[in-house]
Parts: structure tokens; C-alpha cells; sequence
């Protein structure tokens, strides 16, 4: 087998371990195993559809029918395998609605995560997870369990890491460098952002195209400081991608931040090891939001990132700059 072949294939397994989309099927795989649990899932279907022959009113009619253009089988399989993979412990309802709307392609999110908040709602009547309310508002809580392999894959499972080989060409709007994974806008935002006109895929194919590697000295020396980050750069951030961020909403997403901080350090330190051991040499994916501003799709290893994530990437191609005499 040769080096490029070699590469390519352990690409395309570091994608299947990290990408979400992989992990979700893995749990559908796993539910299907079971006759009851296959039958509690062909039970899901029948109260969805009996659901939707049910009178509504106009804008609840109207977002059913969105509803019913879908794979309903797909739906229901999907939305339980998200909940057995998320609610081992009590999980507020629109916290795992919105972990589930990807399935919907509605153009509103807030509609969207009604919707698939009524889905979960109708679809704890299979008995496979619980939907109750208590004095913090609605949670679900799963009463199944996963294979402990799945749960293994889950527990890797965040953002997709760079790249360790030559990202592929994008083509179109709903293309990626990555072997994998295909549908996903290239163009920010929900899908009412989505178009096929021009977005210049010129431009990301070269961005792509750079190789990148880690500042070892750096990285082996200094650590990220969370107290970097703070209410009004979440909140110019969100900014900056057209979104609203209140500085209740910002003080609650920096708290949540601020507690899982060992979390996503230990998650930075998988991806910065992956990288390292597999000769340091990594592309970076790109994505444009509505206005045609570029932003890498990087979440551990970003050079748009914190001052410490700029500082410990380089350019893995160095050239001596000559000619500042003449300046």
C-alpha cells in the first residue's frame, strides 16, 4: 500500500471516529438489534402519522406538512438514537430539540425546534424515553442503553479535526474538502441562508489548500487562559456571524464555558496529539457566511480563534522574506 494510500484511508477513519453524523448511525445500527426496541420504533411511526391526521390550527398545519415530507421511519429512528445518546441523565426538552433539528431542514429555527420538540414530546409514548416536566421546565430522560462501542465513538465525538491530507475540491454550495461528509452548506447560518449562486469556491479551495502545523515550543510552554475569553467578545463574535446575543444570554453561554473548561481543554489536547503524531502537517476548512465573509471551521485548532489559538499554529511552508532593504 502506498503512503498516499495509506493516508487517505487513515483520513477517512479519523473522520468516521469524530463526525457526529458516523456516531448517530451507529446508534440506529445498534437499536435495530433488538425486537423490541424495532417495535417500539414501528409504534413511534404510528403516532407520528396519527398525530398528523389530527386537526391543527393554520401555522401548526402548516409545519406537520413539513414534517411529512421526510422519511418518518428515518425521523423517528434518528430522534431516539439522539436521545439515547444524549439523555442518560435528565435533558431539558429544548435543549435535545435542538440537538435534533438538523433532521427537519425547516427555514425558521425557532419553528424548527417546536417542531422537533413536539416530535419528542409524541415520540416518549414508544416508552423509550421519558418526557416529564418538573419545577425546571420539561426533560427527557432515556431508558435504554447503548452498546458500550457506540458509547466509546460518542465520547469522541465533537468537531471533525483538520485535515491530515490535501482537502478535496469544493464544487458547489453543499460540497466539503473532507472525504466524508457531504450536504452541509459551505454558507453559514440556518438554511434560510443557503444559496447556489456564486460564493467564489475559488477562494476556500486555496484557503484549504494551506498546510498548517503546531508551534510545539509554544504549545509545550504556555496553556490557554479562559479569562481571555469574555461577555463582549462572545457577544461582538456572535456579531459578527448576523446573530443577537443578550448579555444575559452571553453571561450564561461564558458560564457554561467557564465550567466545562477542563472538558474542552482535554478535547484540545486529543486533537493537538492526533495532529503531532501524525507529523504535525494539517489543512484547515473554510466557510463563507452570507455577507462573503470567510470563517475556518475549526474548533480546537483555529487561527480565528483566541490570541493563544492564533499563536500556536504556523504556516507549514516557510520562505525567507528578502528585499526590506529596500523599504
Amino acid at each position: 500500500m502506498t503512503t498516499t494510500r495509506y493516508r487517505y484511508l487513515l483520513q477517512q477513519k479519523i473522520e468516521e471516529t469524530f463526525s457526529k453524523k458516523f456516531i448517530i448511525q451507529k446508534a440506529v445500527d445498534d437499536l435495530l438489534t433488538s425486537e423490541s426496541i424495532i417495535k417500539k420504533l414501528n409504534k413511534g411511526v404510528e403516532i407520528l402519522y396519527s398525530w398528523f391526521n389530527q386537526e391543527h390550527g393554520i401555522d401548526k398545519s402548516l409545519r406537520l406538512l413539513a414534517l411529512q415530507q421526510l422519511d418518518i421511519n428515518e425521523l423517528v429512528e434518528h430522534t431516539v438514537a439522539l436521545v439515547a445518546l444524549h439523555c442518560s441523565k435528565p435533558m431539558k426538552l429544548v435543549s435535545i430539540a435542538s440537538m435534533c433539528i438538523s433532521h427537519l431542514k425547516m427555514v425558521d429555527k425557532v419553528d424548527a425546534i417546536q417542531t422537533m420538540a413536539e416530535v419528542i414530546a409524541m415520540l416518549s409514548g414508544t416508552d423509550l424515553f421519558d418526557c416529564k416536566k418538573t419545577e425546571d421546565g420539561w426533560v427527557v430522560l432515556s431508558r435504554i442503553g447503548l452498546d458500550e462501542e457506540v458509547l466509546r465513538y460518542a465520547y469522541n465525538a465533537f468537531y471533525l479535526p483538520p485535515m491530515i491530507i490535501k482537502p478535496r475540491q469544493v464544487r458547489h454550495n453543499r460540497d466539503s474538502g473532507y472525504i466524508t461528509q457531504r450536504g452541509e452548506s459551505l454558507i453559514l447560518g440556518y438554511y434560510e441562508n443557503h444559496h447556489d449562486d456564486d460564493i467564489c469556491l475559488d477562494v476556500l479551495n486555496t484557503l484549504n489548500a494551506n498546510e498548517y502545523e503546531l508551534d510545539t515550543d509554544l504549545i509545550s510552554s504556555l496553556s490557554e487562559d479562559p479569562l481571555e475569553i469574555t461577555i463582549e467578545k462572545l457577544q461582538e463574535n456572535a456579531a459578527a456571524k448576523d446573530k443577537y446575543l443578550s448579555r444575559f444570554d452571553a453571561e450564561k453561554k461564558l458560564k457554561q464555558i467557564l465550567d466545562t473548561w477542563d472538558d474542552y481543554q482535554e478535547e484540545c489536547y486529543k486533537i493537538k496529539t492526533l495532529m503531532l503524531y501524525h507529523g504535525n502537517k494539517f489543512y484547515l476548512q473554510n466557510k463563507v457566511d452570507k455577507r462573503g465573509r470567510i470563517y475556518t471551521s475549526g474548533y480546537h485548532i483555529s487561527p480565528q480563534g483566541s490570541s493563544f489559538k492564533k499563536a500556536m499554529i504556523n504556516l507549514a511552508k516557510k520562505e525567507i522574506v528578502t528585499g526590506l532593504d529596500t523599504w
